[in-house]
Formats: C-alpha cells, sequence, structure tokens
C-alpha cells in the first residue's frame, strides 16, 4: 500500500509527537522522509509558521499535496496505512479510548523532557512524579484487561500501543524505575521495543542527553540543541 503514498512528516528537533508515527510507519515499512521544518519550508520556523495550518506542527504531507496537521489525525490516518487500526468499529473506539488517555501525557511530558531546563524543569519533573502514580494505576488496569497481551488489546499491536510507549519512555528519562512496580507494564514496553522494524528504530533514532540542564538530540554524531530553530 505505501508505493501509492508519498510521506513526508515534517517536525522539529524533539524526541516528542512525531515518535508514534515514524514508529509506526517503521513496523509496517511504510517509506517516508523526515524533514525539519527550516528545512522543508526554507526559512525560520518563525516565518514559515504563518503559511502552516493553525500554525502546528507536526504535519504529514501526502503525494506533496495534502497536508494533515494534528498528532492525533495524522496517526489515525497512518494506523490505516500500518495494519495498526482495528476494523472492527467498537474495538477501534476502545483503542481510541487509550490513544487520546496518552495524548493527555504530552503538556507534563514532552516539554519537561525536551526543552525545559533548570528550576522550570526541577519543578515540572516533580508535578509530573506526583501525578504521575494514578495515571499509570489506571493504564495498568485497562492493560491487564486482556488476557492474551501483551498489548493493550491482545496480541496485535494498534496505533494506541506505540503512543503509549512513547509517553512512557519518556517517563523513564524522568526516573529509571518508574515502571517497575508493573510487570505486566514493563511487558509492553518490551513487547513493543522489540517489534520488527520498531527495534531498529529505536536502535538508530537519535539519542537525548542532558535532559534538564541543555537538552540535545544527537544526529550525525553532532549534539544539535532541541528546539523549532536549526542550530
Amino acid at each position: 500500500m505505501s508505493e501509492h503514498h508519498k510521506l513526508e512528516l515534517i517536525y522539529f528537533n524533539l524526541r516528542a509527537l512525531a515518535e508514534s508515527p515514524q514508529m509506526m510507519m517503521h513496523y509496517a515499512g511504510v517509506e517516508y522522509r523526515y524533514e525539519m521544518a527550516w528545512d522543508y519550508y526554507g526559512k525560520p520556523w518563525s516565518e514559515a509558521k504563518l503559511e502552516v495550518a493553525f500554525g502546528q506542527l507536526p504535519v504529514l504531507v501526502v503525494n506533496e499535496t495534502v497536508h494533515i496537521w494534528q498528532s492525533g489525525a495524522i496517526v489515525r490516518y497512518l494506523a490505516k496505512l500500518t495494519g495498526t487500526m482495528p476494523e472492527d468499529h467498537l474495538l477501534a473506539a476502545r483503542v481510541d479510548a487509550v490513544f487520546e488517555q496518552s495524548q493527555e501525557l504530552f503538556a507534563p511530558l514532552n516539554p519537561t523532557v525536551n526543552v525545559r531546563i533548570g528550576e522550570d524543569h526541577l519543578k515540572l519533573k516533580e508535578n509530573f512524579l506526583s501525578s504521575f502514580p494514578v495515571i499509570l494505576k489506571n493504564f495498568t488496569r485497562q492493560l491487564e484487561q486482556s488476557d492474551e497481551g501483551p498489548f493493550f488489546f491482545g496480541s496485535q499491536p494498534y496505533y494506541c500501543d506505540f503512543s503509549v510507549y512513547h509517553h512512557f519512555s519518556l517517563a523513564t528519562i524522568l526516573q529509571q524505575d518508574i515502571l517497575n512496580a508493573y510487570p505486566s507494564v514493563l511487558d509492553f514496553m518490551v513487547a513493543v521495543k522489540n517489534l520488527s522494524g520498531v527495534k531498529e528504530y529505536l536502535a538508530s533514532r537519535p539519542e537525548i542527553i542532558d535532559v534538564g540542564t541543555d537538552p540535545k538530540l544527537i544526529i550525525d554524531g553532532i549534539a544539535q540543541p532541541t528546539g523549532t530553530k536549526p542550530s
């Protein structure tokens, strides 16, 4: 199916909203191109955003003409291309509920890991770590409703699994043992990490370093500051 779709994913130098889409495409062997906003638009993001729908990224460009914004819309579109969208409408709604719940972790997690520094980072980190145990317990309850596992709805991963994995992996950057009280969650993380295609992507994607002090992603061996501007 992928040969009929030229896909370009436009975003920033961040480990954030582009992770679930990339994991899904690698899992399904769907070809795409990842481009930094300033490279794709040929100008600083502060200028380019005036031309972008609602001034938001990521944007998925399909066949060089159709621009899809909003990370949820991008993921659901890709879910149909990657075989991670259930055919059963009721199951699809349940998958979407888990996905939407994981999206609520964006605000307390992604900026805290990717861009916030110093006292600001420490305050956000403290707030997240104090609120996450209850949230994690709720996710675990949903995960353990499936007797088959290891994913949220059995032995097959759906698009919600990739989003939960991304956010949980960011949580472990803030506190390495934060998931350890729940063996089913640890099994889930290992299962997603070892999916064909995903395993290779996670091993090759830029490493994030100096979180909380001067966050950077190591791209082609060069540490580049995270954010919406080129280094």
